[in-house]
């Protein structure tokens, strides 16, 4: 008995309709910003204080908002689970926990935010070595020494 023969089927009938697969390619500026709230542009002077090897990192503050901040920093070793930033120009301390890292950047996400004010005691929920720190980086340079030399 005969047996019925199958359809040959040639390659092109066996791959996809290319009209039912379309691919939507959106510029990455789209994507970049997935937060929740709008963050603004600052270029403050930083410090990033790790309490538990009392390592402190300058850092400049490139954008924050009421939750986060983008930081840039020169190096940086292990990243603890707290970190607080010290924002030397707005007198704001912030403790977070890095949400990624880059070679020189690093996303933070906080749960602590306090404005402090020079000779007024914060909160108690401010450790005191995170305040003590926010004084010393608060004190005046001293002048730098020049090697300017005066005859008479």
């Amino acid at each position: 008995m005969p047996t019925p023969s199958a359809p040959i089927s040639s390659p092109a009938s066996r791959m996809p309709h290319t009209a039912s697969k379309v691919e939507i390619i959106q510029p990455y500026e789209m994507f970049a910003n997935r937060r929740n709230e709008p963050r603004f542009e600052c270029n403050d002077r930083g410090c990033l204080l790790f309490l538990n090897s009392q390592q402190t990192i300058h850092c400049t503050i490139l954008d924050q908002s009421a939750s986060g901040a983008q930081v840039l920093f020169e190096e940086i070793g292990e990243i603890p689970a707290e970190v607080w930033l010290i924002d030397l120009d707005a007198h704001i301390l912030r403790r977070g926990r890095s949400v990624w890292t880059m070679a020189h950047k690093m996303g933070l996400k906080f749960d602590f935010i306090e404005k402090l004010t020079p000779g007024k005691i914060p909160s108690p929920k401010v450790p005191r070595a995170v305040y003590e720190m926010w004084q010393r980086l608060n004190q005046p340079e001293p002048p730098k020494d020049d090697d300017t030399f005066f005859l008479d």
